[in-house]
């Protein structure tokens, strides 16, 4: 059964900024004719215990290998690639938790503003998920609907551009939580996606998904104080 195993390729997608780096460290398995990726996200941070909360948070995204959380980026790629190779040498991955994450980093600027999802597609079903996160580098904290003020009346204005799109969701204001953060090369804020997904109809695979607009002339007047010079509103 080993021979259907192959690990190989270690890549790595990498920014940094002064003191301080993000990448998504990556490996691959072959699994009989199909390569899958296995991932990480790696934070470089001097501040060991803020590096580990937000370790905490992200490898708890989705619950999958039973391995255990603040593990560094290596170690659990290693021991993801240790549990695959078990389960292929006992003949029962299909019948086992295994899911593969992806990472996917949409902004991450200066001023130690990281937003970032991880999602996960089952392997053996078309079962995936997706999660979204927004961090403050200085302390550690998911921000997420936090980084909004007056968070009603924007929910108001999400349902009305849904109306736009002949889309009759019901949303609440933890969708809030769910954004890219939308930027040019030089980092500047070009707009907001909220993604909503309608959780009362479920299809084969998950549920049906529906990104919301908002340009950085609509949505700055809701960006927090708190953050709006950290994102340079």
């Amino acid at each position: 059964m080993m021979k259907n195993l192959l690990l190989f390729l270690f890549l790595t997608f990498y920014i940094s900024s002064k003191s301080q780096s993000i990448s998504v460290i990556k490996d691959s398995v072959l699994i009989n004719s199909s390569y899958f990726l296995i991932e990480e996200l790696k934070i470089d941070l001097k501040d060991e215990f803020i590096k580990n909360k937000i370790y905490n948070t992200t490898q708890s995204a989705f619950d999958i290998f039973n391995i255990s959380h603040s593990k560094s980026p290596e170690q659990r790629i290693r021991m993801k690639k240790d549990t695959i190779t078990s389960y292929l040498q006992q003949n029962h991955l299909r019948e086992e938790n295994v899911g593969f994450e992806h990472f996917e980093i949409y902004y991450y600027n200066k001023n130690n503003i990281l937003n970032l999802s991880i999602s996960i597609q089952s392997y053996g079903s078309a079962f995936e998920s997706i999660q979204y996160f927004c961090f403050d580098l200085v302390n550690g904290n998911n921000i997420g609907k936090e980084l909004f003020t007056n968070q009603k009346r924007l929910l108001e204005e999400v349902k009305v551009k849904l109306n736009l799109e002949n889309q009759d969701l019901k949303i609440s204001l933890n969708d809030l939580m769910n954004y890219k953060i939308i930027s040019v090369q030089d980092n500047s804020i070009i707009g907001i996606d909220f993604i909503l997904f309608d959780t009362e109809n479920y299809r084969n695979g998950g549920y049906e998904e529906f990104v919301i607009h908002f340009s950085s002339n609509e949505i700055k007047k809701y960006i927090s104080p708190n953050y709006c010079k950290k994102l340079s509103f």
